[in-house]
């Protein structure tokens, strides 16, 4: 009996039937969080490579030897990821006026993509499309990112919770219009506007009105941890808001196949849609849209047990 083949005709079943796109992917992407390539590096994601398509090496530095770097962008890229050193990177680079040099390394390491960011500076918005025009013209995919960690230096946000959804869209609009490839949604502010334990109703509408006037191929939504509280309910909120092929970021790469699940229907997270829908499809034309349990509940009982061990 060939295993493997069985295991294939099923995961191709249902990629086909759950509507998960397959790479090279344009939607549906995962971007992964590496943060030491020595443990979690291509040798890590090479079993699961056709679920990643992008990564962001954030350990980049402290290696007295760069050719560690090298050879892990060169692995991931001929696994079909683009690479990017990340946004904190760029702003350092930036802040010493030496983009030009840190471009020059960048080609150098064999990375593909830069993510151009303004969390620390104060840099208007016609500067950061200088910027995208700049890697672009050198090459680059190039990734803006909308908003800044820290709302009250940030334009497009009112308060931690809330966000100007005008400036918003403006904001992101003119960096796509400037040449980005694709949009980052800095993910404290998405986590936010979901709320870690998806209450915020107000805005949840307001992060949906944005993703509905953006390019939804070109937006893609991070998400960081914040104090142990799990991302597992975030990402399944975004599935069901948006189908298993949104796009999502900042995903550690012990993760990926949990988030996989999620897009898939196949766990806990929205209470097993895929597998509710799939026998009884009169339920709807979309499996994410059946309904989800009372997170109220259930994430109480879970931070309650996890106080007990």
């Amino acid at each position: 009996m060939d295993k493997l083949k069985i295991l294939k005709e099923v995961q191709d079943l249902l990629d086909k039937d759950s509507g998960r796109t397959q790479k090279p992917r344009k939607t549906g992407i995962t971007m992964i969080l590496v943060e030491d390539v020595s443990n979690y590096g291509p040798k890590f994601v090479e079993p699961f490579q056709e679920l990643v398509d992008r990564v962001k090496l954030l350990d980049f530095l402290w290696h007295h030897d760069m050719s560690i770097i090298e050879k892990a962008v060169s692995a991931y890229r001929e696994m079909g990821m683009d690479v990017a050193p990340g946004g904190t990177h760029f702003e350092i680079a930036k802040a010493q006026g030496r983009l030009n040099e840190y471009l020059r390394l960048l080609k150098e390491l064999g990375i593909n993509e830069v993510e151009v960011e303004n969390h620390a500076g104060l840099s208007p918005i016609e500067e950061m499309k200088d910027e995208v025009k700049l890697f672009k013209d050198e090459g680059f995919q190039v990734v803006g990112e909308v908003g800044k960690k820290w709302w009250w230096r940030d334009p497009t946000r009112l308060s931690r919770d809330f966000i100007s959804v005008e400036k918003t869209i403006e904001q992101a609009q003119q960096l796509i219009e400037a040449g980005a490839d694709y949009i980052y949604w800095e993910g404290m502010i998405v986590r936010g506007l979901i709320g870690p334990q998806l209450g915020n109703k107000k805005g949840q509408k307001q992060l949906v009105e944005v993703a509905n006037e953006v390019d939804p191929n070109k937006m893609v939504f991070e998400l960081w941890d914040s104090r142990n509280q799990p991302n597992t309910p975030l990402w399944a909120w975004l599935v069901r808001q948006f189908g298993p092929n949104v796009n999502l970021a900042n995903i550690m790469p012990w993760e990926v196949k949990i988030l996989e699940w999620i897009r898939h229907g196949i766990i806990y997270e929205m209470d097993h849609p895929y597998m509710k829908w799939s026998g009884d499809k009169s339920q709807g034309s979309h499996w994410w849209k059946i309904d989800a349990p009372d997170y109220d509940i259930d994430m109480q009982r879970g931070y309650a047990l996890k106080e007990n061990f």
